[in-house]
């Protein structure tokens, strides 16, 4: 075998040995964050709520469509058990990616609810309205994600053709849908969100700097720890919006050059991208939500000594 020969195979390798090990992560990861958030009581709070069903998220898009996809690399004659497993296949996707950025969304309205309205905030947001918010979420993503399997053909739905051109008119308007509804809205939503954070964090920043207040020097000591733990608070809000800050960044870092790749190859004129171009677009989705667990350890404590003690009472059942 030449070298010309070799070089394809290696790389061949090299991808399955990196997807595989993206699964594994993605897998252990996410049941990780999931069971540790419903297991372990304290950890219960309204923005692990969300963490949890962005878990969910996460590791159904993994099970599902990287799976899937994985599978059909290693053996390109496979193809799913049942016609119902392409739909599920091919919606997943989408499904998996609006569920996301729609739990993004939400638990960005949710960090600027806590942050502007402190003492209100008990009695506009509770466990019971996130929960049903949560099903809202999920009906909302799969009726964004079932119209293209009424129009698409099966042999397009189990990937034995990957024409378009049938239903052009109708994958033009979805694809706008997709832009907008996945992109534009919750991202511009986010946007205004985080930043109108950002501007409270610099004025609270501001007042809290020594010599910088305009209150007498001489307080009460209820009032000084009053003032003080207000400050702890607000640090620990503003930290939680820097990790979903985090998030929403590797979610747009991921997604945008992959749904660019494939508007361009669906519908540029017939032009086709770069075979590797759209597979590292790809493989960069795919390493999402292995990265995502890492995400939400790295800014929070409470989930890094949850994730402990979780493992440790695993250890000792063994």
């Amino acid at each position: 075998m030449s070298s010309s020969d070799e070089a394809p195979l290696v790389t061949w390798h090299i991808q399955i040995v990196y997807i595989i090990g993206i699964i594994v992560l993605a897998f252990v990861g996410n049941i990780l964050i999931f069971f540790a958030i419903c297991s372990i009581k304290r950890l219960q709070t309204i923005d692990n709520m969300f963490i949890a069903n962005l878990a969910v998220s996460d590791f159904l898009f993994t099970l599902i469509e990287t799976s899937s996809n994985t599978t059909r690399e290693l053996n390109p004659n496979w193809r799913p058990p049942h016609e119902f497993a392409c739909y599920v296949i091919m919606a997943a996707s989408v499904l998996c990616a609006s569920a996301s950025v729609f739990t993004q969304a939400a638990v960005a309205v949710n960090r600027y609810t806590a942050i502007t309205r402190p003492l209100q905030y008990p009695n506009i947001v509770n466990k019971t309205r996130v929960f049903i918010s949560i099903i809202a979420i999920w009906i909302g993503a799969i009726v964004f994600a079932l119209p293209p399997l009424i129009w698409r053909p099966l042999a397009v739905i189990c990937a034995h053709e990957e024409s378009y051109e049938k239903h052009i008119t109708y994958e033009i308007v979805y694809m706008t849908a997709e832009w907008l509804f996945i992109f534009g809205i919750p991202f511009g939503i986010m946007s205004v969100i985080y930043y109108r954070i950002y501007r409270i964090a610099r004025t609270h920043a501001n007042r809290v700097r020594p010599g910088a207040s305009d209150e007498p020097a001489s307080t009460s000591g209820n009032d000084t720890n009053s003032r003080n733990n207000n400050i702890s608070n607000f640090k620990r809000e503003f930290k939680a919006a820097k990790m979903l800050v985090t998030i929403a960044g590797a979610f747009l870092f991921s997604w945008f050059p992959f749904f660019l790749t494939l508007t361009l190859w669906k519908f540029h004129g017939g032009v086709l991208n770069h075979p590797k171009v759209f597979t590292t677009c790809l493989y960069i989705v795919y390493t999402l939500p292995a990265i995502n667990p890492a995400i939400y350890a790295f800014w929070s404590r409470d989930i890094r000594s949850g994730i402990k003690q979780l493992l440790t009472c695993c250890k000792r059942n063994s």
